[in-house]
């Protein structure tokens, strides 16, 4: 049973080491499904962070619906709104973009970026090309036109192109790479040279961001980012409906909100279907994508690998992750309070790689070691549990052959107590002596076997009515019984002096029934003597280093000895002293049998008295025993038995 114990104990420090190693194979590989999964765990901690306040110089310049819808009014009544005539028709006229940068230009603005592809020439005509190029030549060292990485598959491979303007003037890509799990994350910069590399463009053009940054005057930022730092929800920078630029009433009153801004120029409509998952947002629209980007070149917050090599990533993990493990399955060895470290240690986990992120802008791995963490110590309580089962079982068993089924559950139900009596406590208790009279003779007279034999089966049922009354077995010396009564569980005084009184006559009536089957088999009867005394002992393991023995001792269990012993003098087979008789006079019929001095106890006489029977019962047996132990007394000392042994 022990080595069972220590067998489970080990496999949970085994499974712990595996679910360890599986974590960092698994970070290493950077399967498809293990991105999926630490992506999503990167978007709950980016909602849990909230939103960020953005750089005050973007500005979105929307194609809304409500733009897109002023066509409408311009083509029933265009006497009255003439400024519309751009917007007439979708795609619109390249006037409309061409009318907006002269306006933002006047009003302070200090870039713009086009999100609409203008790869091909305007269908409304040379003169509608010309007008956004006069514009381009007068602000285009500070105005991004859109380009695009085109990758269309059909039955004969993948075609790729790279699509720019028709117009000479500065061009950044659009391109996003989406992750496995379907969202934008990827920073633009990332995403374009991994197409690239992938489909061997030879062009050497930025991101739609990176050149917007650089026309606005900016810097290029120091350190390169994997990710693109979202500073919240859709709709986080302000956005502006470009037909209210076209408008000759409304722009006098908007024109200032453009001053020493960027303004980024894109579809916000969802008839667009431009609207993209990302880490923070079910729905936002491409522009404020490269409006994130962009704001985050600015300011120079980079969202990076806390531990850029997978493989060390891994490693480092899975160490981190063994060793928390570890450490919590050696420290607690209890369910609940290794469930207590564990969530601990996840809760920990989660809360560095949330404050790595916020602050540090370090992407660490979050759902797979909090995975490995959570089924580490569902399998440490699993097999904690079946190990403290099997140790229960065999603590259980042990404590069964000195104490009453009941008691031993008391004592595993609260193990911390069972513990504390191990070192030594003291108790007012019962204790109970009893010995068989005589019995060096009839061993004498019996081989081995036979005494061994008769021995076992008188003590069977000694112990059983001693069990049966929620007595403790102490020991066995040689044919005596030594049991305590209230230690180490007590129910009280008056319970636990009439447990052991009661003990003693079931004691009286199983010996009875055991005398009549012995005569049955022609062995010789056996007598007993049963001394009880009730006060305070102390209780402890007792022994050496090599042997310990959970064992009472004191001046009570001395007196329980010597009264024992002096039941022979006065004739009787159940004494108690006076504290315990004080304790159960009301219960029972008792013999005063006066005061008599103890060995040991020379300066102090003890009053005792026999026990007859409970007064709500008769007195029938006790007569009986008195009867059956003159008589034996009166015969021959020397016993005959119908087999004798050999002597040698």
């Amino acid at each position: 049973m022990v080595k069972a114990y220590r067998r489970i104990f080990q496999l949970g420090h085994g499974l712990m080491v595996s679910w360890a190693v599986f974590g960092a194979i698994a970070l290493a590989s950077q399967h498809p499904w293990i991105v999926l999964i630490e992506g999503q765990a990167q978007s709950f901690l980016l909602r849990l962070r909230g939103p960020v306040p953005p750089p005050e110089e973007i500005v979105i310049l929307g194609i809304d619906e409500y733009s897109l819808t002023q066509g409408d009014l311009y083509r029933a009544d265009p006497e009255r709104y003439p400024f519309l005539a751009p917007l007439a028709i979708w795609p619109w006229q390249r006037q409309a973009y061409a009318q907006a940068i002269e306006r933002l230009m006047a009003a302070g603005a200090k870039a713009v970026a086009i999100d609409v592809l203008l790869v091909d020439p305007s269908g409304y005509g040379p003169a509608d090309d010309a007008a956004l190029a006069d514009t381009l030549a007068r602000w285009g060292d500070r105005v991004t036109l859109a380009a695009a990485y085109d990758v269309s598959s059909s039955d004969f491979g993948l075609f790729t192109n790279l699509l720019v303007p028709v117009y000479d003037n500065r061009a950044g890509l659009i391109n996003l790479e989406v992750d496995t799990d379907g969202k934008y994350r990827a920073f633009p910069d990332r995403g374009i040279e991994n197409l690239r590399q992938a489909h061997s463009f030879g062009d050497d053009l930025p991101s739609l961001a990176a050149d917007t940054l650089a026309a606005a005057g900016y810097p290029n930022p120091s350190r390169q980012s994997e990710a693109i730092f979202f500073y919240g929800p859709a709709g986080s920078f302000p956005v502006v409906s470009f037909v209210q630029v076209l408008d000759p009433n409304n722009w006098p009153l908007i024109a200032d909100q453009f001053e020493d801004k960027i303004v980024l120029i894109g579809p916000t409509a969802a008839s667009f279907q431009d609207r993209k998952r990302t880490p923070i947002d079910g729905a936002m629209p491409g522009v404020e994508i490269h409006a994130h980007a962009l704001a985050a070149m600015m300011e120079g917050r980079t969202v990076n690998p806390a531990v850029g090599d997978p493989l060390v990533q891994g490693l480092l993990t899975a160490l981190a992750i063994g060793s928390l493990g570890l450490g919590l399955g050696y420290r607690f060895t209890q369910p609940v309070p290794r469930l207590v470290g564990f969530l601990g240690a996840i809760a920990a986990w989660g809360a560095l790689a949330y404050l790595l992120m916020v602050h540090r802008d370090r992407l660490m791995p979050v759902a797979i070691p909090v995975a490995c963490l959570g089924m580490g110590g569902v399998t440490y309580i699993a097999t904690g549990a079946v190990g403290n089962r099997l140790e229960e079982q065999r603590l259980r068993r042990t404590l069964e052959r000195y104490v009453a089924p009941s008691v031993a559950q008391e004592i595993l139900n609260q193990p911390e107590d069972f513990t504390s009596l191990t070192v030594g406590q003291k108790f007012q208790a019962a204790v109970l002596f009893s010995d068989i009279r005589g019995f060096s003779r009839i061993s004498y007279q019996l081989g081995a076997e036979e005494t061994v034999s008769l021995l076992n089966t008188y003590l069977d049922v000694m112990v059983d009515a001693i069990l049966a009354h929620r007595g403790t077995i102490d020991k066995f010396i040689g044919d005596a019984v030594m049991a305590e009564f209230g230690a180490p569980k007590s129910l009280g005084p008056e319970q636990d002096a009439l447990g052991a009184v009661s003990a003693a006559l079931a004691m009286r009536a199983a010996l009875a029934t055991l005398r009549r089957s012995l005569k049955a088999k022609e062995l010789p009867p056996l007598f007993n003597g049963i001394g009880i005394s009730y006060g305070e002992l102390v209780v402890g393991n007792v022994g050496s280093v090599q042997r310990l023995e959970y064992t009472a001792i004191g001046d009570t269990v001395n007196v329980a000895s010597r009264i024992e012993g002096l039941t022979k003098m006065v004739g009787t087979d159940i004494l108690i002293t006076q504290p315990c008789y004080d304790l159960v006079k009301d219960h029972i019929i008792a013999v005063d049998h006066g005061t008599h001095v103890l060995a040991g106890r020379e300066q102090e006489s003890v009053q005792v008295y026999g026990v007859v029977a409970f007064k709500h019962e008769g007195d029938e047996l006790y007569q009986q025993v008195q009867k059956d132990l003159i008589q034996h007394l009166s015969q021959p000392k020397t016993i005959t038995f119908p087999n004798p042994p050999k002597m040698t």
